[in-house]
């Protein structure tokens, strides 16, 4: 069985960032980056803390591959309780399509009991609609906010994580709790070759991305004892789609003698986490910034023109509030845009879901935001009341050109260098 060997664990930058010295067998390189060793970076020392809890990071980011490409990972010691938890974890993959056969594992030459005692929560926050609602149902517990810095923003984008911890250390709403920055190179160390053990692209969402932010914690949990952390639902269990982070994956994880992980708000739609939001915005008089938007286009908080913007805009309109209190810039045209954005973009039943949930808000309310015009305003309404937009998503989810799609990216990535002169063209 092909092997990639974990030889050492240290730290540089005073402690601050985690060093794996690893080895992997030539026959599995090309799923690795070259000369882009994994990594994970606090703010804080955390060089006291255990290799078999240390090694978390490296594990939970590296696992996924092993199990899906074939191959053994080989550690020298691993948290006893996290050991026994990959192994569950692995089974709940397997389960989700017989077709893959996971035959990867971990091998550790010891199992270490930890016992982290503490009574500290945490959760992982990056500011949007899944976050909010989290941070807003465990609010009382005045948990630390995690952010990752690798998973949403690239390392490289300094401008966008800059302004993105702004907005964190400024937002008033957030005053009172401790915030923690990691940095990881968990999208960068492994090639385009890993998009490819499955039929579909999406790697980050549909393996990754649970088990790997989680799994991040794992260090600074040691040394602010932490007892639970929450990561959020981004979808629920209405609809039916393949996943990285669900409850079935993410609450099997554990380390430390106990530390319990909390899928959060996977019993709420998208809207009713929208709906919760504004209530909680009313009952405590508070206006605050949501950060739904990475597009490149973005130049201010949101870029408010993108799906994912305006779903959340729609969201927000049809509690009866106005959209630029809460990060966003639009006006009545924005009803407009909506089609002229979605008949541009992909389609997916996710986001076909995400769109029936708010034709189903639109018919269950009276009133909502007005920006200028409240009949022509209403028009707009009611053609989302009878299910245009639905309408939409669902030709473009009917007309599907997955085949196209796989070999785009096989192209790009395999020759980038066409890709620049493509951008250089265009431009």
């Amino acid at each position: 069985m092909r092997i990639l060997k974990l030889h050492e664990i240290s730290y540089s930058d005073e402690g601050r960032k985690i060093v794996y010295d690893y080895t992997i067998d030539a026959q599995i390189k090309k799923f690795f980056t070259e000369g882009e060793s994994f990594y994970s970076k606090y703010e804080i020392d955390v060089s006291a803390v255990p290799d078999s809890i240390a090694v978390i990071p490296f594990l939970s980011n590296m696992l996924t591959i092993a199990w899906y490409a074939g191959f053994n990972i080989e550690v020298p010691e691993v948290d006893e309780d996290f050991y026994y938890a990959q192994e569950k974890i692995k089974e709940e993959f397997a389960k989700r399509d017989a077709s893959y056969t996971l035959t990867g594992k971990l091998i550790a030459g010891k199992l270490i009991k930890n016992d982290i005692k503490g009574s500290q929560s945490a959760m992982l926050f990056s500011g949007g609609v899944d976050a909010y609602a989290t941070y807003i149902r465990v609010y009382d517990q005045k948990p630390d906010l995690i952010t990752i810095h690798g998973a949403d923003i690239s390392i490289d984008d300094k401008a966008q994580w800059n302004d993105f911890t702004d907005f964190i250390n400024s937002e008033k709403l957030l005053d009172d709790h401790n915030k923690e920055f990691i940095e990881t190179n968990l999208r960068d160390f492994y090639t385009y070759q890993v998009e490819l053990l499955l039929k579909d692209i999406g790697w980050w969402g549909k393996v990754q991305h649970g088990l790997s932010l989680v799994g991040s914690i794992a260090p600074i949990s040691y040394i602010y004892k932490y007892n639970a952390i929450y990561i959020a639902s981004s979808y629920t269990d209405h609809i039916d789609i393949d996943w990285g982070s669900t409850p079935d994956i993410d609450e099997k994880i554990t380390w430390g003698g106990g530390i319990e992980v909390f899928h959060d708000g996977y019993d709420l739609k998208r809207q009713d986490k929208v709906d919760l939001i504004a209530q909680f915005a009313s009952k405590t008089d508070t206006k605050f910034k949501l950060r739904v938007c990475y597009s490149e286009l973005r130049t201010e908080f949101n870029c408010s023109n993108c799906e994912k913007c305006f779903r959340t805009i729609l969201g927000l309109i049809l509690n009866g509030k106005n959209p630029n209190h809460y990060g966003f810039n639009v006006d009545e045209n924005i009803y407009d845009k909506f089609y002229e954005v979605l008949e541009i973009g992909g389609g997916s039943k996710g986001v076909q879901y995400f769109w029936w949930e708010l034709m189903e808000k639109a018919k269950k309310v009276d009133d909502f935001y007005v920006f200028n015009n409240k009949e022509t305003e209403t028009i707009q309404i009611n053609e989302i009341r009878e299910g245009k937009i639905d309408t939409l998503l669902e030709q473009k989810i009917n007309n599907p050109n997955k085949a196209k799609h796989r070999i785009k990216f096989i192209i790009r990535n395999k020759f980038p260098w066409l890709q620049k002169l493509y951008r250089k063209i265009t431009h």
